[in-house]
């Protein structure tokens, strides 16, 4: 039996969330907003985290706050979330959505510099994020059996690149993989600790979103997505109503779209279709680029 999280639970709960402004961080702020939560927005400095407080505020949220915050810095980061835990006591929802993508790999002269930058982001800071919050996060819920009960959740944005790896972006693959791998491991704690913590780690496929804005990432998706319907690319929105889902549903690993579960069955009949397929994609790229390189000649 699925026990679904009443929408009464969420009303004056603590909601933070990194990488808030960008496609799906400000879907995911817009489909939580009318649960009337007081809603902790984090971003790099940008008009749009100012635009959208004002909007979520307006669909409903309790209260929203925003801070600037760059999390490469770590001292600028711990002093952001310990603010917002000390005024609030409780973090009740952590969503460590901000992330960054990368054309980075061993075999493509992809620099230390550009890896660590990946992980730095998409890994460290996590983890900065995650230390710094676990005095607040999830507030009692005891029980006669759990006296020292807690209940929260906290959701990861990972990435089907995390399953099935990627070519010339194993940084970003590595990253996403760890991801999946935290979570996995701090669910297991919680459950250890006889907590309600629900942790969630949303896989989603390629997504229309900004981070496919270059020239050579549209080239890329053009060529992705002619592979048929599984390789359509979903809409942030999509993402971020799965997410809702499984946080009311208490879902630990969801797939956007749903049947890219189907990655982890593949596997197991022929770890290369996927992998074949995503090779397939990169030639393509790769000999249309030297045409061209041929045609300036």
């Amino acid at each position: 039996m699925v026990t679904i999280m009443k929408k009464s639970w969420y009303k004056s709960k603590v909601f933070v969330i990194t990488g808030a402004s960008g496609d799906i961080g400000s879907e995911v702020c817009r489909i939580f907003a009318p649960l009337h939560m007081k809603m902790y927005l984090l971003d790099l400095p940008n008009p749009r985290l100012d635009e959208l407080a004002k909007e979520i505020l307006s669909l409903g949220a309790e209260s929203v706050e925003t801070f600037h915050v760059d999390l490469l810095n770590k001292e600028q980061t711990v002093d952001v979330i310990a603010k917002i835990g000390e005024k609030e006591k409780f973090i009740d929802i952590l969503f460590n959505n901000a992330g960054i993508g990368s054309r980075c790999s061993i075999t493509n002269d992809g620099t230390f510099e550009d890896y660590r930058k990946v992980m730095a982001i998409n890994v460290d800071a996590i983890w900065i994020v995650l230390q710094t919050a676990m005095p607040f996060f999830s507030r009692p819920a005891p029980s006669k059996k759990y006296p020292n009960r807690k209940e929260g959740q906290l959701i990861f944005s990972s990435s089907a690149a995390g399953k099935t790896g990627v070519p010339y972006m194993a940084a970003y693959a590595m990253s996403k993989s760890a991801i999946i791998a935290l979570a996995d491991s701090i669910r297991l704690e919680f459950k250890m600790q006889n907590h309600k913590v629900d942790v969630i780690t949303s896989v989603a496929a390629p997504a229309d979103t900004k981070f496919y804005n270059t020239p050579e990432m549209v080239d890329w998706i053009k060529k992705y997505e002619k592979q048929g319907f599984l390789f359509k690319f979903v809409k942030a929105k999509d993402i971020a109503k799965r997410i809702l889902k499984a946080s009311r549903k208490h879902k630990k690993e969801i797939y956007t779209p749903r049947w890219w579960w189907l990655l982890g069955f593949l596997f197991v009949l022929s770890h290369n279709l996927i992998g074949n397929l995503l090779i397939k994609i990169e030639k393509e790229k790769i000999t249309k680029s030297a045409k061209i390189i041929i045609s300036y000649n």
